[in-house]
């Protein structure tokens, strides 16, 4: 199979490697990857390499974040950003419920203000801007849940 990236003939790189799942195989849904502490039972996204909670090095293990969340809070941006984002964007607060996490995540879909406290995101793997090198940058962002 090929992967998302081959099949479009895109030349995509992730906006920092280890945060999810790439490349990705065709009909697979991207997953965001964190750790959990074996001893105290935590979660964390992005990965942390101790656990802040009992401060225990030798216990996390990587996970694989469930792909649905709850959106906990969201704005609208309506100037572009320092990076290259286009405005009007949202951004904001998802939190998974399976894994006891809240991630910080831009949300994509045809209107940014449609995303409101409470709805059901999943994520998915976007183009954010493009670098220097012509290449698009894709990160994960979350998206009305389907």
């Amino acid at each position: 199979m090929k992967s998302s990236s081959e099949q479009t003939g895109r030349s995509w790189v992730p906006v920092q490697p280890g945060l999810f799942e790439y490349p990705i195989e065709e009909g697979q849904l991207p997953g965001l990857l964190a750790n959990r502490c074996t001893n105290c039972g935590r979660s964390y996204f992005p990965k942390r390499v101790f656990c802040p909670q009992c401060f225990d090095k030798r216990t996390m293990e990587d996970i694989t974040l469930e792909r649905r969340g709850i959106v906990y809070a969201c704005t609208v941006v309506r100037v572009p950003s320092p990076v290259g984002i286009k405005a009007p964007y949202a951004y904001g607060y998802v939190d998974i419920p399976g894994n006891q996490v809240r991630v910080y995540a831009l949300f994509t879909g045809r209107d940014p203000a449609s995303f409101t406290p409470g709805q059901e995101v999943e994520v998915v793997l976007e183009p954010i801007r493009i670098n220097d090198q012509g290449q698009e940058v894709i990160g994960y962002k979350f998206k009305a849940a389907t």
